[in-house]
């Protein structure tokens, strides 16, 4: 027998998880493969994440994304800066707010951006991909592609995957749900002119190092292109959230992409529950497989807007969820909240993350979101 079949309860808990835990108890999920492998609930007297203090590089906390010095800000050459990294993954900050004098071309990694503030268009050789708030754009590895920003203040989550991007498959869901495959943008040719005696760089990444091609010719003079490979747009609100009015959904229903050694889910506003018995508010969860980082990038919590661009770091081992400044408004949740509006990119790493020192020096060990942003 599957021994995921094999579930017994001993001691004081409800009938079923999740619902109508006992009054005054906290319920806790150890979970394996993030919601997918075994699990244990426990039904503690005291609040799971209520500790005094932590020490070491296993604690949780939030850092200000705006607070967060990044290069390419001000300077075209500028890089962005890099928050957490591990060998599968690369997670950074972009902010910048004029293109830069060249081409890249990654032949390391596969990419992906997050749109959270700004408007511009992302130049790629298949055609350009205009993008504004809550965009999210795929380049494969080894495409030609150049950010150009139409706006000043603009704020890029970034992430470098070793292994191909995909789409997290819900195959029970159908094939137009949690998104109809029609939404996806597709770049068309836009081929550009050459300007007479000028000379264009390109610069290829290969295993850490960078070479430089220059041309007299301009890169993007694709005219015609087909195949399977190509850079795509997917924005975040045409996921259609997959919710239930008796029971609270794993973050697992809102996964978006994935590779190798992480997954990404996409959060957007969605009904809460209708039943009294049904937790509106996510469970504490002890995630021992995967390094969880959030990023907030709209909507509100609890009633409050979200603001700024602050990240939550959950490393395995430690436990999460809304804290008792939270969970003391539960009845406002009833009464007066319908809707949760929280709109924010969750990453989960297979691998330790390690997090950058630029981002240690920011970071708030225990910090805790409660009220839209970070106190």
């Amino acid at each position: 027998m599957d021994k995921s079949w094999i579930h017994v309860s001993r001691g004081r808990t409800p009938r079923q998880a999740h619902i109508a835990v006992p009054e005054g108890l906290k319920e806790e999920e150890i979970s394996r493969a993030g919601f997918q492998g075994r699990v244990a609930e426990l039904y503690r007297t005291n609040e799971p994440t209520g500790h005094i203090r932590s020490e070491g590089e296993g604690s949780p906390g939030d850092l200000d994304g705006n607070r967060i010095a990044v290069a390419d800000k001000d300077d075209p050459l500028g890089r962005m800066a890099v928050l957490w990294r591990n060998d599968d993954l690369t997670i950074s900050v972009s902010r910048r707010s004029e293109p830069p004098p060249y081409w890249g071309r990654d032949c390391d990694f596969d990419e992906l951006w997050f749109v959270h503030r700004g408007e511009g268009v992302l130049e790629t050789e298949f055609g350009p991909m205009e993008f504004g708030p809550g965009d999210y754009m795929v380049v494969p590895k080894g495409v030609t592609q150049r950010l150009v920003p139409r706006s000043r203040d603009n704020y890029f989550l970034h992430l470098r995957s070793r292994g191909e991007i995909s789409f997290v498959e819900h195959l029970m869901l159908g094939r137009h749900n949690p998104y109809d495959p029609d939404v996806i943008t597709i770049p068309e040719p836009q081929p550009q002119p050459t300007e007479r005696g000028r000379e264009y760089e390109l610069k290829v990444l290969r295993d850490g190092k960078v070479t430089s091609f220059f041309f007299d010719t301009h890169p993007m003079d694709v005219v015609g292109w087909k195949g399977d490979l190509f850079p795509f747009k997917f924005h975040n609100m045409d996921f259609r959230p997959v919710v239930a009015d008796r029971n609270h959904v794993p973050p697992t229903a809102s996964a978006l992409f994935s590779g190798e050694g992480w997954i990404l889910c996409n959060f957007v506003p969605a009904p809460m529950q209708r039943d009294r018995g049904a937790p509106r508010l996510p469970y504490y969860h002890r995630n021992v497989d995967y390094d969880e980082i959030g990023f907030m990038h709209a909507g509100a919590i609890a009633g409050s807007p979200i603001e700024g661009a602050t990240f939550l770091w959950h490393p395995r081992g430690a436990v999460h969820g809304p804290g008792e400044a939270v969970r003391a408004m539960e009845d406002r949740f009833w009464e007066e909240i319908g809707v949760n509006d929280l709109q924010a990119v969750n990453i989960d790493a297979a691998r330790p993350l390690t997090m950058s020192e630029e981002a240690r020096a920011l970071f708030r060990e225990g910090g805790q979101l409660t009220h839209g942003k970070a106190p």
